[in-house]
């Protein structure tokens, strides 16, 4: 009997191309649909790994069809939500060791140094306050607690659509509105017309706002995205949690090559023993046959 843990040995290669043609045929397996299972990112991640295949492929690959506007909501007549909230949870509390890790991942995604601020296990940082310009209400945290970590990183965009709206809308509407109807109404010795190209200036002036505000949010939301993919990415490397999930099945082959080993020795040994007894009868016969 064929002896199961001998079986060959795949070599990555061999484990990348069985893998590929097999999703091609699973398109088209009919079992597919009883055993398919949706699943996070993380786990999605975590099961890839088990495989040989680097977490780096996956987000990669993640990003890639990632649908185009990131975030979901419309935001109303806005064309864009007030506040946007990527998190991810990751298995295993991270250590102080890991902080400054993050930060650098931060401040590199973000071309910003930052505030930093550490209470117990929470991480927070904050975009540098600058009196000269708008302060974004911009926060990514990461919090380690029960055996688990959080990945936040959020925005709002509330005071940043007050400026918006109000800046471009009422500033160049009624400051440009009012002279061009006031003008129009003296060339053409008519109200409405007046009242009119007043309005008209208005919804102008409402609609360029309404078009810079949503190009803003998805450019920072997807900027958000692979912030939050490559802290994930850190802090799954330094959990202990995730550490001992990806290496649980080597010691399992380790583990099955001893017993393969064992079970080796022990059929040569029968072996051995079965031999040495044939030949025993085999001398105690020829004894017998000299003795006759």
């Amino acid at each position: 009997m064929a002896d199961p843990f001998r079986e060959r040995q795949l070599s990555p290669a061999e484990v990348r191309r069985i893998l590929r043609r097999a999703l091609e045929l699973a398109e088209h397996d009919a079992e597919t649909q009883a055993v398919e299972t949706s699943m996070t990112e993380a786990e999605l991640v975590r099961h890839a790994g088990e495989l040989g295949i680097p977490r780096t492929a996956i987000r990669g690959a993640a990003a890639e069809h990632a649908p185009p506007d990131v975030p979901e909501a419309r935001g109303g007549w806005l064309g864009a939500p007030l506040r946007t909230l990527f998190e991810e949870e990751i298995e295993g509390e991270l250590t102080s060791d890991s902080h400054e890790d993050l930060v650098d991942v931060i401040r590199s995604v973000t071309g910003d140094a930052g505030q930093v601020q550490i209470v117990g296990k929470t991480l927070t940082w904050t975009p540098t306050v600058n009196p000269q310009s708008q302060p974004r209400q911009l926060s990514v945290t990461v919090r380690s607690r029960n055996g688990k970590t959080l990945v936040r990183v959020e925005e709002r965009y509330t005071n940043f659509a007050l400026a918006l709206f109000l800046g471009i809308g009422l500033g160049f509407g009624l400051g440009g509105g009012l002279p061009i109807a006031g003008g129009i109404g003296a060339a053409t010795k008519s109200g409405s017309l007046a009242v009119l190209a007043a309005i008209a200036v208005l919804l102008f002036a409402f609609l360029i706002p309404r078009l810079i505000f949503p190009w803003i949010v998805r450019r920072r939301s997807k900027k958000h995205h692979e912030l939050l993919s490559r802290l994930s990415d850190v802090a799954h490397a330094a959990s202990p949690g995730a550490r001992v999930a990806e290496e649980e099945a080597a010691p399992r082959k380790r583990k099955r090559k001893r017993i393969a080993g064992a079970e080796a020795e022990a059929e040569a040994e029968a072996e051995a023993e079965a031999e040495a007894e044939a030949e025993a009868d085999a001398e105690a016969g020829g004894r017998a046959r000299a003795r006759r």
